[in-house]
């Protein structure tokens, strides 16, 4: 039963930097994000794919969408798909810091898990963040409050930290932390660290992310591609 749990609750291990912090778009410009990414967890290999998207809309909202699978070669009865949509809406803004909030739906056991929790949820976040130039070159950092209700009680509280330095012209270190709790006592904590070379229109990542609690082993590597619109 421990090896099934644990290959469960990696199902939902994958999330991408893009998809956190409080930034919006204006109104009618774009974001997509297309990420691959090799893993073994509990000595199982997995490969997840995801597509992530972001408009803005007027009265400072911003729509995200996103779409992952998860296969297990070797598992097949581990493999999952996950939908998430959610509407971001500008709070606050002060120089350089800006706090939003985000509501929408998630489906599916590859981003909210199983035992309820790959059933029709809701999702709240709430966002804070900073970016700026240091010495000439650009940074960032946030941190996210979030929770997700589901059917049969399930449940599931985040918290979310990451951060970004340019260290070289266009290209920047990223690093992020998640801590989840939730129900059937769900644990999990996270760290990813990669590079990213920014172009004019496109980012191209490159990252490792590790599964730190002890309650199962995780490793990943994630190789990204983004564009703005």
């Amino acid at each position: 039963m421990r090896g099934i749990w644990l290959g469960w609750a990696a199902v939902a291990a994958g999330h991408g930097t893009a998809q956190a912090g409080p930034w919006g778009l204006e109104p009618g410009e774009g974001y997509g994000r297309f990420a691959v990414s090799a893993e073994e967890v509990d000595g199982l290999s997995a490969q997840r794919y995801d597509i992530y998207s972001e408009v803005g809309l007027p009265l400072s909202l911003t729509l995200t969408a996103k779409a992952e699978h998860v296969h297990f070669p070797d598992a097949e009865d581990f493999s999952a798909e996950g939908y998430r949509a959610t509407l971001r809406h500008d709070l606050w803004s002060r120089d350089t810091v800006k706090v939003s909030a985000e509501i929408g739906a998630v489906y599916g056991a590859a981003i909210g898990g199983v035992r309820g929790c790959d059933e029709l949820g809701a999702e709240l976040r709430l966002t804070s963040g900073a970016s700026g130039r240091w010495d000439g070159a650009h940074w960032y950092v946030f941190g996210d409050v979030a929770t997700r209700i589901h059917a049969q009680d399930c449940w599931r509280d985040r918290l979310e930290f990451g951060a970004g330095q340019e260290i070289y012209r266009n290209l920047y270190i990223t690093n992020q932390v998640w801590l989840e709790r939730g129900s059937e006592r769900a644990r999990s904590a996270k760290i990813e660290t990669g590079l990213m070379y920014r172009f004019e229109r496109f980012d191209v990542s490159l990252a490792v992310r590790e599964e730190l609690s002890g309650r199962f082993e995780e490793t990943g590597v994630v190789v990204a591609l983004a564009r703005r619109f």
